[in-house]
């Protein structure tokens, strides 16, 4: 019995080995991931979204809305049979009594066309905060990636070190001390790559989030393996002035037009309201018969008499409405100014800061050259080149910060000032 038993133990775990599988194959394996460009992204967001299809499910809403608004009153069915004595001298009586509004449907419908044009330009808004929103994952997956190559690069090169230091003379006072240095930096490095590799898994599973597309299976990754070998995905162009900027804002940027059309709405709500004043018609008309059975009809008519309720306090809301929507508008403009001069400075800045840097990092790597040749060749201590190679890391990671800050600065000047390039702007 025992043996029986330790062998169905043993069966049971070999079973269960052969089908195990690694938990990050079952969410992503390595097949699943797809290259794709910046603008091939930002094609399958604008199609497949969902938060996108969800608000473009408030165009259709808004469109339903004005036939809402457009509609005619449905007519009501009246009867009056008489019965008893009282019917001998009297008629009974059915028919229809339609009531007829007067000036409100126009009035009404106009509102509603304000309120579509202002989810009009709500899903353009949103549709083009996503894209920015890509871009800056998009972007964010590229840093990552850089990071993890210039980790990959100084691996390299302590491996390097590694070895110089291992060839050298082991009778060398510093043999030992120079081979645990470079050990040991070799290593720590490997763990810093470990986590680089975190990072690009998690900016690739946050640029798939962004994307957010409906029953998707894929893990789709940056076409590009760096930020090293494109031009920081800028348009090349040159800064327009601020002015230009400024005026292509107003013209382009959709939260203003929502606001323009959020005034409209408001302006033309205050109608709608005040003309609850005028009174409807109420039109009837139907067969009516005596009780000895002659045959007749009737007509009548009626309106209401607004004398008990004046609707005052709806008229006052809606011209309350209508300055606060004025109002917001007019602080939308003076932030859009305002912002669009900090972005503009904060562009140029982080603009020349890469620039500097640039310059810095090729000096950095002749530096860094000439250290390792002058280690190799026994001439400066395994000291002096490790604090070298590390004010070049130091270096390099300040480089990629200064390019998320021109990046930042480049992706919010371009929503403030509502266009999906810096040309764009200027062409206007």
């Amino acid at each position: 019995m025992k043996r029986f038993l330790f062998a169905t133990l043993i069966l049971i775990c070999t079973c269960l080995s052969a089908y195990a599988v690694d938990p990050n194959e079952i969410a992503h394996s390595e097949d699943d991931k797809y290259k794709i460009t910046l603008q091939e992204a930002m094609n399958m967001a604008l199609e497949g979204n969902i938060e996108l299809q969800e608000q473009r499910k408030n165009l259709g809403i808004s469109q339903n809305d004005i036939k809402t608004a457009d509609a005619l009153k449905n007519p009501q069915f009246q009867s009056n049979f008489l019965m008893g004595r009282i019917a001998r001298g009297n008629s009974s009586q059915f028919g229809l009594t339609l009531p007829v509004e007067i000036t409100k449907r126009s009035a009404r419908k106009k509102v509603s066309e304000a309120g579509l044009s202002y989810t009009e330009n709500k899903i353009k808004d949103y549709e083009f905060k996503l894209k920015l929103r890509i871009r800056t994952s998009y972007f964010n997956l590229l840093v990552a990636k850089s990071n993890l190559k210039i980790m990959e690069e100084r691996k390299e090169l302590l491996e390097d070190l590694y070895d110089i230091a291992k060839n050298k003379p082991k009778n060398s006072d510093s043999y030992n001390i120079d081979l645990l240095q470079a050990d040991m930096k070799l290593k720590k490095q490997l763990i810093q790559i470990n986590r680089a590799k975190a990072n690009v898994r998690t900016a690739q599973y946050n640029f798939n989030r962004v994307l957010n597309l409906e029953n998707n299976l894929t893990l789709y990754d940056s076409k590009e393996d760096n930020l090293f070998e494109q031009p920081l995905l800028i348009a090349k162009t040159n800064l327009p002035d601020y002015e230009t900027l400024e005026a292509a804002a107003f013209k382009n940027r959709y939260d203003i037009k929502m606001s323009e059309a959020k005034i409209l709405k408001a302006k033309r709500n205050i109608s709608v309201v005040a003309k609850q004043r005028v009174p409807d018609v109420y039109l009837s008309g139907g067969y009516a018969f005596a009780h000895d059975g002659t045959p007749g009809a009737f007509v009548g008519a009626g309106f209401e008499i607004p004398s008990l309720y004046l609707y005052t306090p709806e008229i006052k809301n809606a011209k309350l409405e209508y300055d606060k929507a004025q109002l917001e508008y007019n602080s939308i403009i003076n932030i859009t100014k305002n912002i669009i001069h900090t972005n503009y400075d904060k562009f140029v800045m982080a603009q020349e800061n890469v620039e500097h840097y640039r310059d810095i990092i090729n000096k950095s790597n002749e530096i860094l050259k000439l250290s390792k040749q002058r280690y190799k060749k026994g001439k400066a201590p395994l000291t002096n080149l490790i604090v070298v190679e590390q004010s070049h890391q130091d270096i390099l990671q300040e480089y990629m910060s200064a390019v998320g800050a021109y990046y930042n600065a480049y992706i919010e000047l371009l929503q403030e000032i509502g266009t999906d390039s810096l040309a764009e702007a200027e062409n206007l």
